[in-house]
């Protein structure tokens, strides 16, 4: 059976703004950021799905009411982002600054007691497999999730086997994300392809 996932991640966050690592914190969508969402909701061919989900924090949640209004979100625990711990609510005052943290973060060399790469690839990589199984044994072929840069990124590098190092040089949009198919079997889940989900496309 061919699947068809649409994964978007969620529109601007006050943490983005304050480049702020936010982790599993509850921090809420920015007004800018939600005009956004209502903006690209008009002008992003978003996929139509047979299932609809959503990473249970607020930012997510409210991202999915905005794109998706005549839907309802299932929340999956399995879909929420980066656990950064005792790291949460810090400032990466510079760019230069995220970017040394993420290219450690990349090569599992940890600063505190962050999840690091593998352990994103351990938690969220079998969830969505299972997600996946679980779905197209009920006859599921498509769905869309609202979920975090972070694990988006992971996925995408996980399933395609591509360097870790493409984690940080992959930029997703607020509001957009990718959109990948498998061949979902009853013994196996096989990524076929993906691209970004643009605007205008």
């Amino acid at each position: 059976m061919r699947f068809t996932l649409t994964l978007v991640r969620h529109g601007e966050s006050q943490a983005n703004v304050d480049h702020m690592l936010s982790g599993w914190m509850d921090v809420p969508l920015t007004d800018h950021g939600r005009k956004e969402l209502s903006r690209l909701r008009m002008s992003v061919r978003y996929p139509d799905s047979g299932a609809w989900f959503s990473s249970p924090l607020s930012r997510c949640r409210e991202t999915f009411r905005i794109l998706f209004p005549d839907k309802d979100a299932v929340i999956r625990d399995e879909y929420k982002e980066i656990n950064f711990r005792s790291l949460e609510g810090t400032v990466l005052a510079t760019p230069e600054e995220a970017r040394a943290f993420f290219a450690g973060w990349v090569e599992d060399r940890h600063v505190a007691d962050e999840e690091t790469f593998s352990d994103i690839q351990r938690r969220a990589v079998p969830a969505l497999l299972a997600h996946l199984r679980e779905m197209s044994g009920e006859g599921v072929t498509s769905a869309t999730i609202v979920m975090h840069s972070g694990i988006m990124r992971t996925l995408i590098v996980s399933l395609f086997m591509m360097d870790r190092h493409e984690f940080n040089r992959m930029v997703v949009g607020n509001g957009l994300g990718v959109v990948i198919h498998f061949e979902v079997t009853a013994g196996a889940v096989l990524p076929l392809d993906w691209h970004w989900l643009e605007e205008g496309a």
